[in-house]
């Protein structure tokens, strides 16, 4: 995969999406901390999943069943599809999204990828020059 700049060569990419917070992954089911690049390759592919859905641009998704070290990773993938997230126990009506689809989302956008990659690229080339 190429990508126009990584998390790994551009700290100040991920430190815009994640804050002073720890990047936090699912790798292979389990959440567990992981590296920059880790952490971009699964962002990556959980944000490819969300534009296969095809929600629209600005819409807000509303994730239930969420543990606090799964927002970040979320809120990231949200970010770079040019969605918002919100969290709640449980909730009613349009774009729910429940935490067990997230590995099906990520499969998905995996296989989805090089359609959304450019667009992805673009997000992190933004984030990473402040516009």
């Amino acid at each position: 995969m190429t990508t126009i700049c990584s998390f790994d060569c551009n700290q100040s990419a991920l430190k815009s999406l994640i804050g002073d917070k720890k990047p936090v992954a699912p790798v292979e089911g389990v959440w567990t901390n992981v590296s920059a690049r880790v952490f971009e390759d699964q962002v990556r592919k959980l944000a490819y999943g969300l534009m296969v859905k095809d929600f629209r641009r600005g819409d807000t998704l509303v994730f239930t069943g969420c543990t606090d070290e799964m927002k970040t990773f979320i809120n990231a993938a949200c970010s770079l599809a040019h969605l918002n997230a919100e969290f709640t126990a449980q909730a009613d009506g349009l774009n729910i999204v429940p935490v067990t689809e997230l590995e099906y989302l990520m499969s998905i956008g995996g296989t989805w990828s090089r359609k959304y990659k450019a667009s992805v690229d673009r997000t992190i080339a933004r984030l990473i020059l402040g516009c």
